[in-house]
């Protein structure tokens, strides 16, 4: 029996498991360790990369934006403004009103079906780049307004819009409508561009908080399982305070063709009046 338990004893060890299951178990230890090294990596990954902000991000999308025009930026954002609108604008409207709205094969973009279409524009008052309160109260007494959001001066093809409303104006001034531009960017901030590449001749004003734009549903503030998000807006208010056309996206709204088209719907009609030696009916007297 001592003899039995000694040859127990003397067998190796290798001999007496499977090789099956050492081989399992091997790869089996390989494959945590691997994953403790993957999980190791992610981790000081994050601990010493700083996360980039919203801000970053969004400033990535926009390059990405004019790479897909073929545009590469250059630092001086009006040059790049003009690059991005000669290659993205739909149209060029260097002609008479009156020639444009007479184009009766053009089909004007249709507006999104906004939450706030047809409801009365939110009001607000933001300060100018003067600190000059602009109030859209105020704009819509003189006439329809066209109200655009942008991501601020940061970018060429955020600001773009703007350049081409500029373009334009004469057009939308015609018409009677007043235009405004909403960011996120300081006053002081929106100064110091127009001193170096001039100013818009329209309100510029500054919603810092993002509240206005939350208003009109082109800010998305973050929550614990969703980052912020922005978009380009562009609205149309009528003569009554009341939204008739909206657009948002990604990208900015440059259709201004379609925007006077729109507005030019919203024209008073001339009143209609009797001449004054107009035969009055049978058996009427005059």
């Amino acid at each position: 029996m001592s003899r039995l338990r000694h040859l127990r004893r003397s067998v190796p060890q290798d001999v007496a498991a499977p090789p099956l299951r050492r081989l399992g178990t091997r790869v089996f230890l390989g494959f945590l360790l691997s994953v403790s090294l993957l999980y190791g990596i992610v981790l000081l990954y994050h601990l010493t990369v700083p996360r980039r902000s919203s801000a970053e991000s969004f400033l990535d999308r926009c390059r990405e934006l004019c790479l897909n025009y073929g545009l590469v930026p250059t630092g001086h954002v009006a040059n790049d403004a003009e690059a991005y609108l000669a290659v993205a604008k739909p149209q060029d409207l260097a002609t008479p009103l009156k020639n444009i709205l007479a184009d009766t094969d053009f089909k004007a973009f249709p507006s999104e079906p906004h939450p706030l279409w047809g409801e009365f524009a939110p009001e607000f008052r933001l300060p100018n780049e003067r600190r000059e309160s602009i109030e859209l109260q105020h704009l819509v007494q003189r006439g329809p307004v066209v109200l655009v959001f942008y991501y601020g001066y940061g970018c060429s093809h955020c600001v773009a819009q703007l350049f081409g409303l500029q373009k334009d104006l004469a057009h939308f001034r015609e018409l009677g409508a007043e235009v405004i531009a909403v960011s996120a960017d300081s006053p002081e901030h929106t100064s110091a561009k127009f001193s170096e590449y001039g100013r818009f001749d329209f309100p510029v004003v500054s919603d810092p908080d993002n509240r206005i734009a939350e208003q009109y549903g082109c800010f998305t503030r973050a929550t614990p399982g969703q980052d912020e998000d922005r978009l380009h807006g562009t609205f149309l208010i009528d003569r009554s305070g009341r939204i008739i056309f909206a657009n948002r996206g990604y990208q900015p709204f440059l259709d201004n063709k379609s925007l006077l088209f729109w507005l030019a719907d919203q024209r008073p009609q001339p009143e209609v009046s009797e001449p004054a030696n107009a035969t009055p009916p049978d058996g009427e007297i005059p």
